[in-house]
């Protein structure tokens, strides 16, 4: 027992128990622990965790070597030492094909035994240490390839979100190599901005965006002149170019990358603003014939202002009041479409009856309806069309459906204020007998100042701002509804929208 400071447990199996008795005794007296079983069924019963157990070959029944083969299933840790008083090179080689680990003659000399036992607890000691620095290797090693594939996910996923945030954005985010203004990256807006999907650009340097070398010297010239003072970030407006040759106006936000004070990479952020310099315009164009007219009446009043009549009074103060409202309705419809872009307007959402929204819209237009001799006549579902939205929002689109229906109608017309249950949806429409809309316009309809580009004017000369229609549409996708129109030339219009129930 020199091999170990603890005493190794053995497992004597042997239908003989003058055998039992005298293996048992001889291994107690070297210093082992000793279990006996006289049979398999009873070595199922007492077995536990042994670091040996001796198994005569030769048991009833034939089971010495089922014996074998159970330990070596359920203990597989423990070495089974096989013992026969006619050993044949049969029955070694099959009990050698289950898994034991030696093979001793019966009578079993004591030397031969002790060292037996010794080696194959020393085996086992071996192989447990073994199994067991293996299993710690195994563990720190799997540890580590844990860091490494949180750390690799953790960056994967950071790639990952960024990409998918750039990808959501509208901006065009672009990444740009140093010297050459070669392109390394650039996020799926470019698409809609420039025309290229990014697979397109990639490779490319930034020459491709620009209509001329003079626009490109424009930007290089800045990047110089910010890192001369120490500026690592630079914004200018700038004329680029689309795929197919059109010029679009930008705005740049460009961010240097120095890693080791050496400019190596720009992160470009790009802005198409062409549609805000069209807005701009639109408003300035809007808002000047309203404010002409202010400064107009306004000189003539202060000119006047000792022999002005009342009747001139009023009529001046009346057009000041009309020209203010204008520009007033404009200011709020721009901040209006503006809010709700930027998802700053909340919905208050309650149960509403969308029929009796109707109604209340019904008798509220019916005085303007009146003075251009027209007539508002109410189709409605038997039944409350109750659903769960903004009732203040909901209103304002049917509002702007029936007052767009009294401008385009002509005088001694019918327009009918339709609500109806279709499915889970409720559907809201007002049709009138208007000039309708030609089918190359309608595109138009919904998109903010866009009211020049349609044809049909109103029938009394009524003004429009151009950026109802747009709010009307903003506010139903909100409510998770569509909307749109229905009509052809000369047969008048439906404006509609539906919202789930």
């Amino acid at each position: 027992m020199s091999s170990t400071d603890k005493a190794s447990t053995v497992l004597v199996l042997d239908d003989d128990e003058s055998v039992r008795d005298a293996l048992r005794l001889r291994l107690e007296r070297s210093g082992f622990d000793v279990l006996t079983a006289g049979s398999y069924e009873e070595l199922t019963r007492v077995m536990r965790n042994c670091d040996a157990v001796l198994c005569d070959i030769i048991l009833p029944g034939n089971s010495g070597l089922q014996a074998l083969e159970w330990v070596r299933t359920h203990f597989p840790d423990t070495l089974v030492i096989m013992m026969t008083g006619k050993p044949t090179y049969e029955t070694a080689a099959e009990a050698i094909r289950l898994g034991a680990y030696d093979y001793l003659a019966k009578p079993i000399n004591k030397n031969e035994l002790l060292h037996a036992l010794e080696r194959a607890v020393q085996h086992r000691r071996l192989t447990l240490d073994k199994a067991r620095l293996e299993a710690e290797n195994s563990t720190y090693r799997l540890h580590l390839e844990q860091r490494v594939e949180e750390q690799t996910q953790a960056l994967r996923e950071s790639q990952e979100f960024l990409t998918t945030i750039t990808d959501t954005m509208a901006d065009a985010v672009f990444s740009i190599r140093l010297p050459d203004y070669r392109i390394e990256y650039v996020n799926q807006a470019a698409e809609g901005i420039f025309g290229y999907q990014p697979e397109e650009l990639i490779g490319q340097t930034m020459h491709v965006l620009y209509p001329d070398v003079a626009k490109f010297k424009a930007f290089n010239q800045k990047q110089a002149i910010a890192l001369a003072i120490g500026q690592m970030q630079i914004r200018l407006e700038q004329s680029m170019q689309r795929n197919d040759g059109q010029t679009v106006w930008t705005e740049i936000v460009a961010t240097f990358i120095q890693p080791d004070g050496q400019l190596t990479q720009i992160i470009a952020v790009i802005r198409d603003i062409t549609q805000r310099s069209f807005l701009l315009g639109v408003v300035a164009h809007e808002l000047r014939s309203p404010l002409g007219l202010l400064k107009g009446f306004s000189v003539a009043m202060m000119d006047d202002l000792e022999s002005i009549d009342r009747q001139s009074l009023k009529t001046y103060l009346g057009v000041i009041d009309d020209s203010s409202s204008r520009m007033l309705k404009l200011v709020n419809e721009l901040l209006d479409v503006t809010k709700i872009e930027l998802g700053q307007v909340p919905l208050d959402i309650l149960s509403s009856d969308l029929a009796e929204l109707l109604r209340a819209h019904c008798r509220d237009y019916t005085y303007v309806a009146r003075k251009k001799n027209i007539r508002l006549k109410e189709v409605l579902f038997s039944e409350p069309l109750i659903c769960q939205c903004d009732a203040n929002k909901i209103g304002q689109v049917m509002a702007n459906f029936i007052d767009n229906a009294i401008k385009y109608s002509p005088t001694g017309t019918t327009i009918e204020i339709i609500g109806n249950q279709l499915g889970s949806n409720i559907w809201v429409g007002v049709s009138d007998d208007g000039p309708g809309i030609k089918p190359d316009e309608k595109q138009h309809l919904f998109k903010s100042f866009e009211h020049n580009k349609i044809s049909s004017k109103p029938t009394a000369g009524e003004k429009s701002s151009g950026l109802g229609l747009a709010i009307c549409k903003k506010i139903i996708e909100a409510h998770h509804g569509e909307i749109g129109v229905d009509s052809a030339p000369g047969r008048g219009s439906t404006f509609w929208f539906s919202v789930p129930m």
